[in-house]
C-alpha cells in the first residue's frame, strides 16, 4: 500500500508540474503573438516612412527640375 501512495504522490506532482508548464507555454505563446503583432506594426510604420521619404524626394526633384 505504501508503494501505491508514493506512486500517487509522484503522479500528482507530475500532473501539477505539467499544468504549470502548460500555463507557461500558453503565456509564452501569447507573448510571441504580441511580439509578432508589434513587429508587423513596426514594419508597416517603416514602409509608410519609406513611402513618405520617396514622395518627398520625388517632389523635391520635380521642384528642382521645374526651376
Amino acid at each position: 500500500m505504501e508503494i501505491i501512495e508514493k506512486l500517487n504522490l509522484k503522479i500528482d506532482k507530475l500532473v501539477h508540474e505539467y499544468e504549470l508548464l502548460k500555463r507557461e507555454n500558453n503565456m509564452l505563446r501569447q507573448d510571441l503573438e504580441d511580439l509578432k503583432n508589434k513587429n508587423d506594426e513596426l514594419e508597416r510604420n517603416n514602409q509608410d516612412m519609406l513611402l513618405r521619404i520617396d514622395s518627398t524626394l520625388t517632389f523635391v526633384e520635380a521642384k528642382h527640375i521645374a526651376k
